[in-house]
């Protein structure tokens, strides 16, 4: 499976040159940083966006919040190899600014791509960029460390999904998500949706693909907030009881 798997990431990079995404992004960054790790993993980490030394080696989580990761990786029997990571944005923004809702929108297909491509059990999205492109109307503060499993439709990645708990099966169902991400206009989600039907690799042969979603605040929020460091590698620590309740 892996290399079937590796060809059609390849294709969805190769496809995100080929496609000129953000191209003013991609004008003042020095490479591509798609992703890294297993083709096959069960864990796929999605960040906001490379930093600096991430757009310098071109791959994602190699500074010191990636640091930070390794170590957390490692409390927990995993390695950077068995495991896959990227971001939504894969160019750097200048200055390390926040991503915009429209860079954020104009590379969701590839990674919905990337993750129907690679299928993963669990998709842990480190910061609120990241989480809010699934779970749009929760807030991280309140959620961070709660698994919820989403129905992802392949109309949007950011629409028509619901999401439940899977920490107790009478955990109660929450109500759908809005079909557009905050800030994103219906026509932009219209054309990501078309873009994403273009994608090179992205099958789109079923209708919808169910992930189980655990948010984790950023690791880089624990190098500025030292109390949030143990928050952190709590929250962390849950995902071999998750794996193994969804095995």
């Amino acid at each position: 499976m892996s290399k079937d798997t590796t060809t059609q990431l390849d294709r969805i990079e190769a496809d995100i040159l080929k496609q000129n995404v953000c191209p003013e992004l991609a004008k003042q960054a020095t490479q591509l940083v798609f992703g890294d790790g297993s083709p096959d993993a069960d864990v796929v980490f999605i960040g906001e966006a490379p930093g600096k030394k991430e757009d310098e080696q071109g791959k994602p989580f190699v500074g010191a919040a990636g640091k930070f990761l390794d170590e957390m990786l490692a409390m927990i029997q995993l390695d950077r190899s068995e495991v896959y990571i990227t971001n939504i944005v894969k160019y750097r923004p200048p200055n390390n600014r926040d991503p915009l809702p429209g860079e954020k929108q104009a590379f969701l297909p590839y990674l919905q791509a990337q993750l129907e491509a690679i299928a993963p059990k669990v998709v842990v999205t480190l910061g609120r960029h990241s989480m809010n492109c699934f779970l749009p109307d929760l807030q991280i503060s309140k959620v961070h460390g709660q698994p919820k499993r989403i129905k992802l439709a392949f109309t949007d990645l950011v629409g028509d999904q619901r999401a439940d708990g899977v920490q107790g099966d009478d955990e109660k169902r929450t109500e759908p998500y809005s079909n557009t991400a905050k800030g994103v206009s219906q026509s932009s989600t219209q054309q990501s949706a078309a873009k994403r039907s273009s994608v090179s690799g992205f099958a789109g042969k079923q209708d919808a693909l169910t992930l189980v979603i655990l948010p984790l605040y950023h690791p880089a929020a624990a190098l500025y907030n030292g109390g949030m460091r143990q928050t952190l590698i709590d929250d962390f620590q849950t995902i071999p009881a998750i794996l193994k309740k969804i095995t």
